[in-house]
C-alpha cells in the first residue's frame, strides 16, 4: 500500500505551459514539490505512526502551508483559504503529541538519574500513548483526494494567470514581507514574556520556508546558510522545548501535589535562563539573512543567479 502513495502527484504533473515565466514556473513547481512531499510523508505516517514520521508530517505541513501563503502574496485572487485550513486543522491535531514527546525526551536526557524526575517521565508516558491513539485515528482519518483537486486547480489558475513579468519581484516582495514581520518580532522579544520568543520563532520557519522557494532568484548564498538558518531557528526552538517541559512540570505538579517536583522545576528554569540568555546573545544576526529593503543589497553578495525549478530544503522542522 505504502509503494502506492510514493508517487502521488502523477496525475498532476503537466509540461510547462510555454508563456509561463521561470519565476512563475518556480512558484508552480514548488507547490507541486511540496505537495508530493506531504502525500508521501502522510503515507509514511498512516503506516507507520513513529516520531520521526509525525515529526516529518508536520514538516511537510508548515512547508506547504508557508508556499500557499507566498501563492496567495502573489495572486491575491487565488482561494486557498479551504485547503490551508485543512492543513492547520490536521497540524493543530498533533500538537499536543508532539510537545508530550518533546518534554519526555527532555526529561529523559537532563534528568535520566534523577529518581524525583520518575513520577513525571511516568505520567508523560502515560500521556503519550494516549496520544499515540488519538492522534493515529486522525492521521488514518485524512484524505488527500479534495486537498489534490485544489493543488490541481491553484497549478492551473497560475499557469493561466502568471504569464507577465514581474513575478520574480513580486516573489521577493513576499519574503521581504516575512522578513520584515520577522524583524519586527526581534525588536519586540521580551524575556518576561516567553510568547514571544515563540511568535519569533513561528514567524522565521515562516521567511525560511519562503526563502527556500524563491533563493533561486537571488544572489547565491554561502553554502554554510542552510545550516546556519537552521540553527538560527534551533536556538529558539530549544527555548521552547524548556517552555513546554515547564509547562508540564506545572500541570503534573498541579494534579500530583503528593510529589515534590521543585528540584526538577528549579533545574527547567535554569536551562530555560541558559537557553534565553544564549539566543539573546546571538539574535542579532538575523540581520545577515535577508535585505534591509527591496532597494538595498543582500548581505553577502550582488551577482544574480538565474532562476531554477529546483527547491533546495533543509530537512530539519
Amino acid at each position: 500500500m505504502l509503494e502506492q502513495r510514493e508517487n502521488p502527484l502523477m496525475s498532476l504533473q503537466t509540461e510547462q505551459p510555454p508563456r509561463l515565466t521561470p519565476a512563475a514556473a518556480l512558484l508552480r513547481d514548488g507547490l507541486l514539490q511540496r505537495w508530493e512531499k506531504f502525500a508521501i510523508r502522510l503515507g509514511r505516517c498512516q503506516a507507520d505512526l513513529s516520531e520521526e514520521n509525525v515529526h516529518d508530517l508536520r514538516v511537510s505541513m508548515r512547508r506547504m502551508m508557508a508556499l500557499l501563503a507566498m501563492c496567495k502574496g502573489v495572486m491575491p485572487e487565488l482561494k486557498i483559504k479551504g485547503l490551508r485550513r485543512e492543513l492547520k486543522s490536521h497540524l493543530d491535531n498533533m500538537d499536543a503529541l508532539r510537545d508530550t514527546q518533546v518534554a519526555l525526551l527532555f526529561l529523559k536526557k537532563h534528568f535520566r538519574r534523577d529518581k524525583t524526575a520518575i513520577p513525571p517521565v511516568t505520567y508523560l508516558g502515560m500521556q503519550e500513548a494516549q496520544l499515540l491513539r488519538q492522534v493515529g485515528f486522525e492521521v488514518q482519518r485524512i484524505s488527500t483526494g479534495l486537498m489534490q483537486e485544489n493543488v490541481k486547480d491553484l497549478c492551473a489558475l497560475m499557469e493561466q494567470s502568471l504569464t507577465g513579468t514581474g513575478v520574480a519581484g513580486q516573489i521577493l516582495a513576499v519574503v521581504d514581507e516575512a522578513y520584515a514581520n520577522v524583524l519586527w518580532r526581534q525588536v519586540n522579544i521580551d524575556p518576561g514574556n516567553l510568547a514571544s520568543f515563540h511568535g519569533m520563532r513561528i514567524a522565521f520557519k515562516k521567511f525560511r520556508y519562503m526563502l527556500e522557494v524563491a533563493s533561486p532568484l537571488i544572489p547565491p548564498m554561502p553554502p554554510s546558510r542552510p545550516r546556519v538558518l537552521h540553527h538560527y531557528q534551533g536556538m529558539m526552538g530549544d527555548i521552547q522545548d524548556v517552555v513546554v517541559m515547564l509547562a508540564f512540570i506545572d500541570q503534573f505538579a498541579a494534579e500530583n501535589p503528593q510529589f515534590d517536583v521543585a528540584p526538577v522545576r528549579a533545574m527547567v528554569v535554569q536551562k530555560l535562563d541558559e537557553r534565553m540568555e544564549y539566543f539573546l546573545g546571538r539574535v542579532n544576526r538575523l540581520r545577515q539573512f535577508w535585505r534591509k529593503s527591496p532597494n538595498t543589497r543582500f548581505p553577502w553578495r550582488a551577482s544574480v543567479m538565474e532562476p531554477s525549478a529546483v527547491i533546495q530544503e533543509d530537512e530539519e522542522e
